[in-house]
């Protein structure tokens, strides 16, 4: 097996901009602290807002994201990652369908299943671009496993399909590994045929979001982008932190350039935060 690209880490910006839709959902400490973890309110479509990091509450601005734009609330990092729930483990054995669905809908990460829904697990790859979920079953293939087990449990599905594509090794034979002790979870190369009502899709960074609402009751709070600035650079980065500041961090130069992300220009980097659906930022001489 080949060995796994290294990746760098931005777990610690000095400050995140969590979107949300109107003043009025958001139920904000009278303090403006909060904790990692916190309920900041919710959006118009009822999904629950939390703070993916701990500090203070600073004030609102307008941010750009992956394909929209949003007020969003800027919170200066404490660099503390306080949690109110210091042991937040669950008893497995002792934990209710009710309190896991619960946790689900709480994260958004709920989705119309049932006995007889077919769960597909989608796995992105691009050598030059877009190895993010390369690194996630490289390193979590355990935990996606046993999350997918769990979850086909708690609503009595009986069949799961991961699809990899057949030029990530790595991927696969970090399933390889493990998969067997697993009879209803198969590995296949492609999501073509699973087209009908019966599939419901998921893709692999959900699946450990997933794990995490089952075992923790907590947000997923990172994600990991490629960055591509004539060669492929992978970084595992705290949700809704700054591109500009990565990019300062990285020393990476890009404001005599144009910056792509997931293959669309970004008209004012500065502006820009990262959120769960960016994969790839793509840097270029201007044309």
């Amino acid at each position: 097996m080949k060995k796994i690209q290294e990746y760098l880490t931005f777990l610690s910006p000095e400050f995140i901009y969590v979107p949300f839709d109107k003043q009025e959902l958001l139920n904000l400490p009278k303090s403006m602290e909060v904790f990692n973890n916190s309920l900041l309110g919710e959006k118009s479509d009822g999904k629950k807002i939390f703070s993916p990091i701990s500090g203070k509450i600073i004030g609102m601005t307008q941010t750009n994201y992956n394909g929209f734009s949003s007020k969003s609330l800027v919170i200066e990092n404490n660099f503390m990652d306080l949690r109110k729930k210091l042991n937040p483990v669950r008893d497995m054995k002792k934990i209710k369908k009710s309190e896991i669905v619960e946790s689900l809908q709480k994260y958004g990460l709920n989705k119309k299943v049932n006995s007889k829904t077919t769960l597909v697990i989608n796995s992105y790859y691009d050598k030059k671009y877009d190895l993010k979920d390369m690194i996630i079953n490289y390193e979590s293939y355990e935990e996606i496993l046993e999350a997918i087990d769990e979850f086909m449990e708690i609503f009595n599905m009986k069949t799961c399909y991961i699809c990899i594509d057949s030029n990530d090794l790595v991927s696969i034979n970090a399933y390889e590994k493990y998969i067997n002790a697993f009879l209803n979870i198969c590995i296949v190369n492609s999501n073509k045929k699973f087209k009908d009502s019966k599939c419901v899709f998921y893709n692999v960074e959900e699946i450990l979001a997933i794990h995490k609402a089952i075992h923790l009751d907590y947000m997923y709070d990172n994600t990991i982008i490629t960055i591509n600035n004539g060669s492929p650079i992978i970084v595992k980065v705290k949700l809704y932190s700054s591109l500009a500041e990565l990019l300062k961090v990285l020393k990476i130069p890009y404001k005599t350039k144009q910056v792509y992300a997931n293959n669309v220009l970004i008209n004012d980097v500065t502006t820009f935060a990262i959120d769960e659906t960016l994969r790839s930022i793509v840097i270029k001489d201007k044309e």
